[in-house]
Protein backbone atom coordinates (compact mmCIF):
# COMPACT_ATOMS: atom_id res chain seq x y z
CA UNK A 1 0.00 0.00 0.00
CA UNK A 2 1.70 3.43 -1.37
CA UNK A 3 0.64 7.21 1.34
CA UNK A 4 -1.53 7.87 -1.33
CA UNK A 5 -4.09 4.66 -0.88
CA UNK A 6 -3.91 4.54 2.89
CA UNK A 7 -5.04 8.33 2.60
CA UNK A 8 -7.83 7.15 1.00
CA UNK A 9 -8.19 4.65 3.45
CA UNK A 10 -8.29 7.09 6.23
CA UNK A 11 -10.87 9.39 4.53
CA UNK A 12 -13.64 6.19 3.31
CA UNK A 13 -12.83 4.73 6.95
CA UNK A 14 -13.40 7.90 9.24
CA UNK A 15 -14.68 10.54 7.32
CA UNK A 16 -13.37 14.19 5.92
CA UNK A 17 -12.62 15.59 9.54
CA UNK A 18 -11.34 12.40 11.21
CA UNK A 19 -9.77 10.58 7.99
CA UNK A 20 -7.50 14.15 7.55
CA UNK A 21 -6.78 14.26 11.20
CA UNK A 22 -5.49 10.74 11.22
CA UNK A 23 -3.45 11.66 7.81
CA UNK A 24 -1.79 14.73 9.67
CA UNK A 25 -0.86 12.59 12.33
CA UNK A 26 0.65 9.44 10.20
CA UNK A 27 2.56 12.53 7.87
CA UNK A 28 4.34 13.93 11.25
CA UNK A 29 5.91 10.30 11.83
CA UNK A 30 9.03 9.24 11.22
CA UNK A 31 9.88 8.42 7.19
CA UNK A 32 11.30 5.01 8.73
CA UNK A 33 8.42 4.30 10.58
CA UNK A 34 5.85 5.82 7.83
CA UNK A 35 7.82 3.24 5.30
CA UNK A 36 7.33 0.11 8.02
CA UNK A 37 3.91 0.59 8.68
CA UNK A 38 2.72 0.96 4.81
CA UNK A 39 4.76 -1.87 4.81
CA UNK A 40 3.26 -4.19 7.53
CA UNK A 41 0.08 -2.78 6.91
CA UNK A 42 -2.51 -5.45 6.77
CA UNK A 43 -5.70 -3.31 6.78
CA UNK A 44 -9.84 -3.76 6.49
CA UNK A 45 -12.27 -2.47 4.27
CA UNK A 46 -13.61 0.86 5.61
CA UNK A 47 -16.55 -0.64 6.39
CA UNK A 48 -14.81 -3.00 8.45
CA UNK A 49 -12.55 -0.90 10.47
CA UNK A 50 -15.70 1.22 11.75
CA UNK A 51 -17.07 -2.24 13.01
CA UNK A 52 -13.97 -2.76 14.43
CA UNK A 53 -13.79 0.32 17.13
CA UNK A 54 -17.14 -0.12 17.57
CA UNK A 55 -16.67 -3.80 18.85
CA UNK A 56 -14.09 -2.59 20.70
CA UNK A 57 -15.49 0.24 22.22
CA UNK A 58 -18.56 -1.92 23.56
CA UNK A 59 -16.47 -4.25 25.15
CA UNK A 60 -14.48 -1.31 26.75
CA UNK A 61 -17.44 0.13 28.38
CA UNK A 62 -17.49 -2.58 30.52
CA UNK A 63 -14.28 -2.52 31.09
CA UNK A 64 -13.50 0.87 32.74
CA UNK A 65 -12.22 -0.03 36.32
CA UNK A 66 -8.12 0.90 36.51
CA UNK A 67 -8.00 -2.31 38.25
CA UNK A 68 -5.62 -5.03 36.04
CA UNK A 69 -9.00 -7.47 37.03
CA UNK A 70 -12.90 -5.98 36.93
CA UNK A 71 -13.79 -7.10 40.44
CA UNK A 72 -17.52 -6.33 39.67
CA UNK A 73 -17.45 -8.03 36.36
CA UNK A 74 -15.55 -11.00 37.32
CA UNK A 75 -18.25 -11.67 40.08
CA UNK A 76 -21.03 -11.16 38.07
CA UNK A 77 -20.17 -13.84 35.30
CA UNK A 78 -18.91 -16.40 38.01
CA UNK A 79 -22.26 -15.91 40.14
CA UNK A 80 -24.34 -16.60 36.81
CA UNK A 81 -22.04 -19.52 35.18
CA UNK A 82 -22.49 -21.07 39.07
CA UNK A 83 -26.32 -20.29 39.26
CA UNK A 84 -26.26 -22.06 36.17
CA UNK A 85 -24.92 -25.07 37.67
CA UNK A 86 -26.90 -25.66 40.13
CA UNK A 87 -30.30 -26.71 40.87
CA UNK A 88 -30.46 -25.79 44.90
CA UNK A 89 -27.56 -23.74 46.74
CA UNK A 90 -29.43 -24.51 49.68
CA UNK A 91 -27.78 -25.78 52.79
CA UNK A 92 -29.92 -27.66 55.33
CA UNK A 93 -29.64 -28.11 58.85
CA UNK A 94 -28.86 -31.39 58.79
CA UNK A 95 -26.23 -31.10 56.31
CA UNK A 96 -24.36 -28.06 58.67
CA UNK A 97 -24.69 -30.53 61.45
CA UNK A 98 -23.49 -33.38 59.99
CA UNK A 99 -20.56 -31.39 58.24
CA UNK A 100 -20.10 -29.66 61.75
CA UNK A 101 -19.56 -32.68 63.55
CA UNK A 102 -17.27 -34.21 60.32
CA UNK A 103 -14.90 -31.12 60.99
CA UNK A 104 -14.72 -31.75 65.11
CA UNK A 105 -13.88 -35.32 64.74
CA UNK A 106 -11.18 -34.52 62.03
CA UNK A 107 -9.24 -32.06 64.31
CA UNK A 108 -9.11 -35.02 66.95
CA UNK A 109 -8.13 -37.37 64.93
CA UNK A 110 -5.28 -34.92 62.80
CA UNK A 111 -3.60 -34.90 66.38
CA UNK A 112 -2.20 -38.27 66.23
CA UNK A 113 -1.08 -37.69 62.52
CA UNK A 114 0.22 -34.55 62.66
CA UNK A 115 1.86 -31.81 65.09
CA UNK A 116 0.41 -29.15 63.49
CA UNK A 117 -2.02 -27.13 65.64
CA UNK A 118 -5.71 -27.05 66.01
CA UNK A 119 -7.00 -23.75 64.52
CA UNK A 120 -9.26 -21.56 66.83
CA UNK A 121 -11.97 -20.66 63.83
CA UNK A 122 -14.44 -23.09 62.73
CA UNK A 123 -14.09 -24.40 59.17
CA UNK A 124 -17.17 -22.81 56.75
CA UNK A 125 -20.43 -24.85 55.68
CA UNK A 126 -20.98 -22.85 52.41
CA UNK A 127 -23.21 -23.18 49.15
CA UNK A 128 -21.82 -23.68 46.01
CA UNK A 129 -22.78 -19.97 44.85
CA UNK A 130 -21.29 -18.78 48.58
CA UNK A 131 -18.21 -20.89 47.91
CA UNK A 132 -18.47 -18.27 44.40
CA UNK A 133 -18.72 -15.19 45.79
CA UNK A 134 -15.95 -15.92 48.31
CA UNK A 135 -13.77 -17.07 46.00
CA UNK A 136 -13.59 -13.98 43.31
CA UNK A 137 -11.50 -11.95 45.50
CA UNK A 138 -8.63 -15.05 46.32
CA UNK A 139 -8.55 -16.00 42.71
CA UNK A 140 -8.30 -12.08 41.13
CA UNK A 141 -5.53 -12.01 43.92
CA UNK A 142 -3.51 -14.75 42.62
CA UNK A 143 -3.71 -14.35 39.03
CA UNK A 144 -3.32 -10.13 38.85
CA UNK A 145 0.42 -10.27 37.82
CA UNK A 146 -0.66 -12.60 34.90
CA UNK A 147 -3.88 -10.15 34.22
CA UNK A 148 -1.14 -7.21 34.23
CA UNK A 149 1.11 -9.22 31.81
CA UNK A 150 -1.33 -10.64 29.45
CA UNK A 151 -3.10 -6.74 28.96
CA UNK A 152 0.59 -5.40 28.41
CA UNK A 153 1.41 -8.19 25.79
CA UNK A 154 -1.87 -7.86 24.25
CA UNK A 155 -2.01 -4.50 24.08
CA UNK A 156 1.61 -3.76 22.45
CA UNK A 157 1.33 -7.24 20.10
CA UNK A 158 -2.49 -6.03 18.47
CA UNK A 159 -0.74 -2.90 18.41
CA UNK A 160 1.89 -3.81 16.43
CA UNK A 161 -0.09 -6.43 14.24
CA UNK A 162 -2.39 -4.08 13.19
CA UNK A 163 -0.04 -1.33 12.13
CA UNK A 164 -2.92 1.00 13.24
CA UNK A 165 -1.88 2.68 16.85
CA UNK A 166 0.70 4.73 16.24
CA UNK A 167 -1.05 6.69 13.39
CA UNK A 168 -4.41 7.27 15.85
CA UNK A 169 -1.98 7.71 18.60
CA UNK A 170 -2.62 10.90 20.84
CA UNK A 171 -6.24 10.37 21.03
CA UNK A 172 -7.21 11.59 17.32
CA UNK A 173 -11.56 12.05 17.48
CA UNK A 174 -12.93 9.20 15.61
CA UNK A 175 -16.70 8.71 14.40
CA UNK A 176 -18.07 7.23 17.43
CA UNK A 177 -15.63 6.65 19.17
CA UNK A 178 -14.50 8.63 22.55
CA UNK A 179 -10.92 7.16 23.77
CA UNK A 180 -7.78 6.65 21.77
CA UNK A 181 -7.51 2.86 19.94
CA UNK A 182 -5.07 1.72 22.71
CA UNK A 183 -7.24 2.69 25.90
CA UNK A 184 -9.86 0.92 24.18
CA UNK A 185 -8.09 -1.77 23.37
CA UNK A 186 -6.93 -2.14 26.74
CA UNK A 187 -10.55 -2.15 28.51
CA UNK A 188 -11.50 -5.03 26.21
CA UNK A 189 -8.97 -7.00 27.29
CA UNK A 190 -9.73 -6.29 30.85
CA UNK A 191 -13.42 -6.58 30.18
CA UNK A 192 -12.65 -10.14 28.13
CA UNK A 193 -10.17 -11.63 30.93
CA UNK A 194 -12.92 -10.72 34.04
CA UNK A 195 -15.27 -12.54 31.43
CA UNK A 196 -13.53 -15.69 31.14
CA UNK A 197 -11.83 -15.52 34.65
CA UNK A 198 -15.39 -15.35 35.90
CA UNK A 199 -16.78 -18.02 33.69
CA UNK A 200 -13.90 -20.75 35.23
CA UNK A 201 -14.49 -19.72 38.53
CA UNK A 202 -18.33 -20.32 37.97
CA UNK A 203 -17.50 -23.24 35.96
CA UNK A 204 -15.38 -24.84 38.82
CA UNK A 205 -18.25 -24.26 41.59
CA UNK A 206 -19.69 -27.40 40.11
CA UNK A 207 -16.25 -29.33 41.30
CA UNK A 208 -15.49 -27.79 44.23
CA UNK A 209 -15.81 -30.41 47.30
CA UNK A 210 -13.78 -28.12 49.74
CA UNK A 211 -11.51 -24.79 49.52
CA UNK A 212 -8.45 -26.17 49.43
CA UNK A 213 -9.13 -28.66 47.10
CA UNK A 214 -7.04 -26.52 44.46
CA UNK A 215 -4.17 -26.16 46.57
CA UNK A 216 -4.75 -22.44 47.66
CA UNK A 217 -6.82 -20.63 49.99
CA UNK A 218 -9.95 -19.75 48.30
CA UNK A 219 -11.94 -18.41 50.92
CA UNK A 220 -11.35 -16.30 53.74
CA UNK A 221 -10.71 -17.44 57.28
CA UNK A 222 -7.86 -19.71 58.31
CA UNK A 223 -10.16 -22.79 58.68
CA UNK A 224 -11.16 -23.17 55.18
CA UNK A 225 -14.73 -24.50 54.18
CA UNK A 226 -16.84 -27.30 53.07
CA UNK A 227 -19.34 -27.00 49.96
CA UNK A 228 -22.02 -29.62 51.20
CA UNK A 229 -24.52 -29.60 48.01
CA UNK A 230 -21.51 -30.84 45.79
CA UNK A 231 -19.93 -32.81 48.96
CA UNK A 232 -23.84 -34.68 48.44
CA UNK A 233 -23.33 -34.99 44.91
CA UNK A 234 -20.30 -36.69 44.97
CA UNK A 235 -21.42 -39.30 47.72
CA UNK A 236 -23.97 -40.38 45.21
CA UNK A 237 -22.04 -40.08 42.55
CA UNK A 238 -19.59 -42.44 44.36
CA UNK A 239 -22.21 -44.57 46.34
CA UNK A 240 -21.02 -44.27 49.42
CA UNK A 241 -22.05 -43.13 52.60
CA UNK A 242 -22.21 -39.36 52.91
CA UNK A 243 -20.78 -39.63 56.73
CA UNK A 244 -17.87 -41.03 55.42
CA UNK A 245 -17.29 -38.38 52.65
CA UNK A 246 -17.86 -36.06 54.68
CA UNK A 247 -15.22 -37.62 57.41
CA UNK A 248 -12.47 -37.82 54.63
CA UNK A 249 -12.62 -34.03 53.10
CA UNK A 250 -13.08 -32.47 56.24
CA UNK A 251 -9.83 -34.06 57.17
CA UNK A 252 -8.06 -32.96 53.92
CA UNK A 253 -9.38 -29.23 54.62
CA UNK A 254 -8.59 -29.67 58.43
CA UNK A 255 -4.96 -30.71 56.93
CA UNK A 256 -4.30 -28.21 54.39
CA UNK A 257 -5.97 -25.37 56.61
CA UNK A 258 -3.38 -26.69 59.61
CA UNK A 259 -0.65 -27.05 57.23
CA UNK A 260 -0.97 -23.25 55.40
CA UNK A 261 -1.57 -21.97 59.07
CA UNK A 262 2.02 -23.31 60.46
CA UNK A 263 4.00 -22.43 57.57
CA UNK A 264 2.53 -18.78 55.93
CA UNK A 265 5.73 -18.64 53.55
CA UNK A 266 3.96 -21.41 51.34
CA UNK A 267 1.23 -18.74 50.35
CA UNK A 268 4.16 -16.14 49.92
CA UNK A 269 6.02 -18.31 47.91
CA UNK A 270 2.61 -19.28 45.61
CA UNK A 271 1.91 -15.68 44.85
CA UNK A 272 5.70 -15.21 44.32
CA UNK A 273 6.29 -17.73 41.87
CA UNK A 274 2.75 -16.65 39.66
CA UNK A 275 4.93 -13.14 39.49
CA UNK A 276 7.70 -14.56 38.58
CA UNK A 277 6.09 -16.51 35.67
CA UNK A 278 4.32 -13.02 34.70
CA UNK A 279 7.82 -11.29 34.69
CA UNK A 280 9.00 -10.47 30.83
CA UNK A 281 5.63 -12.04 29.89
CA UNK A 282 5.49 -12.02 26.03
CA UNK A 283 3.14 -13.66 23.10
CA UNK A 284 4.54 -16.45 20.85
CA UNK A 285 4.20 -13.98 17.17
CA UNK A 286 3.46 -17.42 15.69
CA UNK A 287 0.13 -18.44 17.81
CA UNK A 288 -0.71 -14.81 17.66
CA UNK A 289 -0.43 -14.08 14.27
CA UNK A 290 -2.59 -17.05 13.15
CA UNK A 291 -5.46 -15.34 15.31
CA UNK A 292 -5.35 -12.30 13.40
CA UNK A 293 -5.52 -13.80 10.10
CA UNK A 294 -8.94 -16.17 11.52
CA UNK A 295 -10.90 -12.70 13.24
CA UNK A 296 -13.95 -12.08 12.08
CA UNK A 297 -14.12 -8.34 11.99
CA UNK A 298 -17.57 -8.28 10.88
CA UNK A 299 -18.26 -10.34 13.52
CA UNK A 300 -18.72 -8.12 17.30
CA UNK A 301 -17.25 -11.09 18.85
CA UNK A 302 -14.19 -11.10 16.49
CA UNK A 303 -11.87 -8.81 18.65
CA UNK A 304 -12.65 -10.64 21.50
CA UNK A 305 -11.96 -14.21 20.24
CA UNK A 306 -8.61 -13.71 19.72
CA UNK A 307 -8.18 -11.97 23.24
CA UNK A 308 -8.85 -15.70 24.81
CA UNK A 309 -6.89 -17.33 27.97
CA UNK A 310 -7.48 -20.63 25.74
CA UNK A 311 -6.28 -19.62 22.66
CA UNK A 312 -3.22 -16.96 23.59
CA UNK A 313 0.01 -18.91 23.66
CA UNK A 314 3.04 -17.36 25.86
CA UNK A 315 6.83 -17.82 24.85
CA UNK A 316 7.39 -19.41 28.40
CA UNK A 317 11.32 -18.44 28.60
CA UNK A 318 13.80 -20.32 30.79
CA UNK A 319 12.98 -18.29 33.82
CA UNK A 320 9.22 -18.94 33.34
CA UNK A 321 9.60 -22.61 33.08
CA UNK A 322 11.67 -22.64 36.20
CA UNK A 323 8.58 -20.78 37.83
CA UNK A 324 6.26 -22.94 37.03
CA UNK A 325 8.30 -26.05 37.99
CA UNK A 326 8.78 -24.72 41.57
CA UNK A 327 5.20 -23.76 41.59
CA UNK A 328 4.28 -27.46 40.14
CA UNK A 329 6.91 -28.88 43.00
CA UNK A 330 5.52 -26.72 45.83
CA UNK A 331 1.74 -27.90 45.23
CA UNK A 332 2.71 -31.45 44.61
CA UNK A 333 5.31 -31.36 48.24
CA UNK A 334 1.83 -29.71 49.96
CA UNK A 335 -1.06 -31.58 48.27
CA UNK A 336 1.30 -35.48 48.84
CA UNK A 337 1.75 -34.05 53.02
CA UNK A 338 -2.21 -33.89 52.79
CA UNK A 339 -3.10 -36.97 51.15
CA UNK A 340 -0.02 -38.72 53.42
CA UNK A 341 -1.68 -37.27 56.68
CA UNK A 342 -5.23 -37.77 55.46
CA UNK A 343 -4.42 -41.61 55.37
CA UNK A 344 -2.92 -41.42 58.22
CA UNK A 345 -5.36 -39.94 60.60
CA UNK A 346 -8.44 -41.48 59.17
CA UNK A 347 -7.57 -45.21 58.65
CA UNK A 348 -9.11 -46.19 61.61
CA UNK A 349 -12.18 -44.23 60.95
CA UNK A 350 -13.33 -44.16 57.66
CA UNK A 351 -14.48 -48.03 56.29
CA UNK A 352 -14.02 -46.63 52.46
CA UNK A 353 -11.41 -44.39 52.73
CA UNK A 354 -8.95 -46.58 50.24
CA UNK A 355 -11.59 -45.79 47.52
CA UNK A 356 -12.48 -42.11 48.78
CA UNK A 357 -8.19 -41.98 48.37
CA UNK A 358 -8.20 -43.20 44.19
CA UNK A 359 -11.39 -41.34 43.77
CA UNK A 360 -9.80 -38.17 44.73
CA UNK A 361 -6.40 -39.16 42.87
CA UNK A 362 -8.42 -39.71 39.58
CA UNK A 363 -9.87 -36.55 39.95
CA UNK A 364 -6.51 -34.88 40.51
CA UNK A 365 -5.31 -37.03 37.53
CA UNK A 366 -8.56 -36.09 35.47
CA UNK A 367 -7.25 -31.92 36.12
CA UNK A 368 -10.24 -31.32 38.15
CA UNK A 369 -7.81 -30.37 41.17
CA UNK A 370 -5.51 -28.43 38.75
CA UNK A 371 -8.03 -25.29 38.83
CA UNK A 372 -9.16 -24.40 35.43
CA UNK A 373 -7.34 -20.73 36.32
CA UNK A 374 -4.29 -21.52 36.41
CA UNK A 375 -4.14 -24.32 34.31
CA UNK A 376 -5.49 -22.15 31.66
CA UNK A 377 -2.67 -19.25 32.24
CA UNK A 378 0.49 -21.00 32.95
CA UNK A 379 -0.47 -24.90 31.66
CA UNK A 380 -0.27 -25.92 35.37
CA UNK A 381 -0.56 -29.57 36.13
CA UNK A 382 0.64 -31.92 38.85
CA UNK A 383 1.88 -35.45 37.73
CA UNK A 384 -0.67 -37.70 40.03
CA UNK A 385 2.65 -40.88 39.53
CA UNK A 386 4.80 -38.56 41.34
CA UNK A 387 2.78 -37.43 43.63
CA UNK A 388 2.07 -40.61 44.90
CA UNK A 389 5.69 -40.93 45.05
CA UNK A 390 6.19 -37.46 46.82
CA UNK A 391 3.27 -39.39 49.39
CA UNK A 392 5.26 -42.54 50.01
CA UNK A 393 8.29 -40.13 51.23
CA UNK A 394 5.88 -38.40 52.99
CA UNK A 395 4.71 -41.84 54.85
CA UNK A 396 8.56 -43.21 55.48
CA UNK A 397 8.99 -39.65 56.97
CA UNK A 398 5.82 -40.60 59.54
CA UNK A 399 7.40 -42.38 62.14
CA UNK A 400 8.25 -39.05 63.62
CA UNK A 401 5.90 -36.67 62.81
CA UNK A 402 7.44 -33.50 64.75
CA UNK A 403 10.52 -33.95 62.55
CA UNK A 404 8.36 -34.46 59.52
CA UNK A 405 6.15 -31.61 60.23
CA UNK A 406 9.41 -29.75 61.05
CA UNK A 407 10.60 -29.75 57.20
CA UNK A 408 8.11 -26.98 56.45
CA UNK A 409 10.15 -24.32 58.69
CA UNK A 410 11.11 -23.63 55.56
CA UNK A 411 11.35 -23.94 51.54
CA UNK A 412 14.93 -25.57 51.47
CA UNK A 413 14.28 -28.03 54.13
CA UNK A 414 11.84 -29.60 51.63
CA UNK A 415 14.77 -31.37 49.70
CA UNK A 416 14.98 -33.72 52.28
CA UNK A 417 11.41 -35.06 50.77
CA UNK A 418 11.86 -35.21 46.77
CA UNK A 419 15.93 -34.61 46.80
CA UNK A 420 15.66 -30.96 44.80
CA UNK A 421 17.70 -28.42 46.14
CA UNK A 422 15.24 -24.80 46.84
CA UNK A 423 18.31 -23.05 44.64
CA UNK A 424 16.72 -24.19 41.48
CA UNK A 425 14.62 -21.48 41.34
CA UNK A 426 17.03 -19.44 41.08
CA UNK A 427 19.15 -16.79 43.56
CA UNK A 428 20.35 -17.82 47.06
CA UNK A 429 17.70 -19.96 48.27
CA UNK A 430 16.73 -16.75 49.87
CA UNK A 431 14.95 -15.59 46.21
CA UNK A 432 11.53 -16.57 47.09
CA UNK A 433 11.20 -13.84 50.21
CA UNK A 434 13.01 -11.24 48.10
CA UNK A 435 10.90 -11.56 44.89
CA UNK A 436 8.02 -11.53 47.33
CA UNK A 437 9.05 -8.25 49.41
CA UNK A 438 9.49 -6.92 45.98
CA UNK A 439 5.64 -8.12 44.30
CA UNK A 440 4.09 -6.51 47.84
CA UNK A 441 5.62 -3.08 46.78
CA UNK A 442 4.21 -3.63 43.33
Amino acid sequence: MDSNEFHKWLIESFGEKGGEMAWRQFSSLPDSIKDELLSEARLPSPGEMRKIFSALQAAGQEGDAKEAVNQPLTSQMAIKTAEEKHFHNTLSALQFDRLSQATSSANLWLDSASSTLPLPEKTKILTPRQWTEGSVKAWIGLVTPMAQAMEEAATNYFSHATGMFEVFAGGIPLPGIEADPRSILQNAIRTNFAIQLGSAIGEMSILTLASFDYGIRTMGGKAGALIAENLDAFADEAQLPKEEVYAFYALREMAYARLYNSAPWIEGQISTLVYKYSRDFEFARSDGAQDMRNVDFLNPDGISSVINLSTLKAKDTEEQKRAKESLERLLTLVESWADCVTWRAGSAFIPHISELREMMRRRRAEGEMTGKVLAKLMGLGLDPKYVREICANWDKLSGNVEERDRLWSHPRLLSKVDGKEEKEEGGDGNDWDLDFTNLLKG
